[in-house]
């Protein structure tokens, strides 16, 4: 059986659930056991999604050898589908690498590298992500593994994870532009849930007290006039306790909470499916 992976920010933690809840194809699942997984895995026991953690991708099975791995003619189902299926394996990195874009794409390259040698194809949950990510087709995919990121309708390399969401670069500068130059924050669930944990990277990096990072980060605020944190439906949920998240992080910077819709799967979906017809 063949298998894909996705490398992913935690940030798309809820759309990786959503793929592993919504496609037939799976077969099983394996995620990496690096210490990020928890929101993951727990999201899989509440829903009852089957999943196998491992310590690290050296302890995966090698992967099936190109050419191998489809079902038989008599085994199609009526529907079309693949029998045979596919494995799942999720790694999800750390978000303190997007403290440091040249780390996030060193960090990046490397798993991939060491991720390639065990699966078929690998689906990266990241968009440009300070325009780091831009060629990593081009530059780690390889005959026996193909390597895609993030696209939107248009081929471009969506922004990150809010491109993702609202549908690439298209839909994107039209949610900005309609905020009239006013400073907003667009949280989505897994957003709401971790941004007092990326503060705490940011924080530990700088050597700075909390006080010290909450003044710092109301000053960045006021200087580039935000006023609101947009709560953007995604149509998940599997996220808990979003709407208290945002207002502890909007009351605490004195800023209004306002509704945005237009948040949805079909990026993901689309580009999953584009990375499943090269790989199996």
């Amino acid at each position: 059986m063949k298998s894909i992976g996705i490398l992913a920010c935690r940030m798309l933690e809820d759309e990786i659930v959503y793929l592993a809840e919504t496609d037939p194809g799976i077969r099983e699942i394996t995620v990496i056991g690096n210490g990020e997984q928890a929101g993951l895995t727990e999201k899989f026991d509440e829903l009852g999604i089957k999943y196998t953690v491992v310590p690290d991708v050296s302890s995966l099975k090698d992967r099936t050898p190109a050419g191998q791995g489809g079902s038989m003619p008599e085994q199609s189902s009526a529907a079309g589908q693949d029998d045979a299926g596919f494995s799942l394996v999720v790694w999800e990195l750390e978000l303190g690498l997007h403290e440091i874009p040249k780390t996030l794409k060193e960090a990046v390259y490397e798993n991939i590298r060491a991720f390639s040698e065990k699966v078929n194809g690998i689906m990266l949950f990241y968009g440009l992500c300070g325009n780091v990510l831009g060629k990593v087709e081009s530059e780690c995919s390889t005959a026996d593994c193909p390597v895609m990121v993030l696209r939107d309708y248009d081929n471009e390399v969506v922004d990150d994870c809010i491109g993702a969401t609202i549908g690439g670069r298209g839909p994107y500068l039209s949610l900005l532009k309609s905020f009239h130059g006013e400073g907003t924050f667009i949280f989505t669930p897994m957003y709401a849930a971790t941004t007092e944990e990326f503060f705490e990277y940011s924080r530990d990096r700088k050597g700075l007290t909390e006080e010290e990072m909450y003044e710092m980060n109301q000053f960045m605020f006021d200087e580039c006039n935000y006023k609101h944190v947009g709560n953007l439906e995604t149509g998940l949920h599997y996220t808990k306790n979003v709407e208290e998240n945002i207002k502890r992080f909007a009351d605490k910077y004195h800023f209004d909470v306002i509704p945005l819709s237009g948040g949805s799967q079909d990026l993901f979906v689309e580009n999953f499916r584009r990375l499943k017809e090269a790989v199996l």
